[in-house]
């Protein structure tokens, strides 16, 4: 499984787009790929961190609780 970038690289790229840099040239300097920073900004400016999000992890089933319940009575009937 892949690791996330460094907070340490976040920072640095975060500070480069606010010195005035353009994105891809931030990208090609760090050797990442431009959507990489321009979604650190986008999280930047949401959550104020640029903590890295959960990586994988159990998906939640798609039908659950009451809906799954009688959707099996529904079925057995």
């Amino acid at each position: 499984m892949t690791q996330p970038y460094s907070e340490d690289l976040r920072e640095r790229a975060m500070a480069r787009l606010n010195a005035g840099e353009t994105i891809r040239s931030i990208a090609a300097a760090l050797a990442i790929a431009p959507s990489c920073v321009s979604k650190w900004k986008k999280r930047l400016a949401e959550t104020g961190a640029l903590t890295p999000g959960r990586v994988g992890g159990r998906k939640q089933r798609t039908l659950s609780g009451e809906r799954a319940d009688w959707l099996r009575q529904r079925c057995r009937s």
